[in-house]
């Protein structure tokens, strides 16, 4: 049950990281900051207009360190909860299995 809670919560954060935008902490001349877009998909229009190529690198190596933990972080937690499921089911199939000829004759000849 550990391992099933342990790798949901894992899987949703990998997916939360993922989902939520990236900014640099640096502003546009409108005092906006600039946005990388979020781990999904890159939007790197607001650092190319406001600088051509510095804040374009930084863009992509913040995409690229989200990404870096996000996505194993997703992928371990979903296969936690895919293992679990499957001793659940497994756990639960035998318990339900009917007993058999032999299994009832186990006193000693």
């Amino acid at each position: 049950m550990l391992f099933g809670a342990a790798g949901l919560a894992l899987a949703l954060i990998g997916l939360a990281a993922l989902w939520f935008p990236i900014s640099l902490d640096q502003y546009d001349p409108y005092g906006f900051p600039v946005r990388c877009g979020n781990g999904f998909s890159s939007n790197l229009t607001q650092a190319a207009q406001v600088d051509a190529g510095d804040l374009v690198t930084k863009c992509g190596t913040a995409l690229l360190t989200r990404r870096i933990w996000a996505i194993p972080a997703l992928a371990i937690g979903w296969l936690l909860v895919t293992g679990f499921l499957f001793a659940w089911v497994r756990g639960a199939r035998s318990e339900t299995e009917p007993e058999t000829a032999e299994s009832k004759n186990t006193s000693p000849a």
